[in-house]
């Protein structure tokens, strides 16, 4: 199959490696869930999602916030090459939106600044800036989330109240 060919094969929370293994495929579970092999070490390293949307509509508001990202954070060359990439191959759909992946005491700092645009009139409305399930711990999915927990808590129900 595609993993055997060398392709990066993962769960995306679809629970394909379950419907594979009640089809009978024996090597359902080969292949990782993608929190494991690529969210929880962001987790590890402070990096949660970050994302936002221009209330105005205007794509321009959302190129201003991208320069204001790469101006905040110069040193981070993962960023600098999504921000570029997402700039010009993602194609908005309803509101002009961005999102990408902000360290411990980053997200709080582009927050600061996307505020003072809106005060200062560089933009032409507001932003609405959200989280991701992902970034408060909420969930406990032994397949998906929770999956592959060092301390073995995969399946532990009562994440919220811990």
């Amino acid at each position: 199959g595609f993993m055997d060919a060398g392709a990066e094969v993962f769960d995306y929370g679809n629970s394909i490696r379950g419907e594979a293994q009640l089809a009978g495929y024996e090597r359902a579970f080969a292949f990782p869930g993608f929190v494991p092999a690529y969210i929880r070490p962001l987790f590890s390293e402070g990096k949660g999602p970050f994302r936002w949307a221009a209330l105005s509509g205007e794509a321009s508001d959302i190129a201003k916030t991208d320069k204001a990202i790469l101006d905040l954070f110069p040193e981070n060359e993962s960023l600098h090459r999504w921000i570029k990439l997402a700039g010009e191959r993602v194609h908005f759909q309803g509101l002009p939106a961005r999102i990408c992946w902000l360290g411990y005491g980053e997200r709080d700092k582009a927050g600061e600044r996307f505020n003072d645009m809106v005060a200062s009139g560089e933009l032409a409305a507001p932003l609405a800036i959200g989280r991701d399930h992902l970034d408060c711990g909420s969930v406990a999915s032994p397949y998906r989330e929770t999956e592959a927990m060092l301390d073995g808590s995969d399946a532990i129900a009562d994440w919220p109240l811990l």
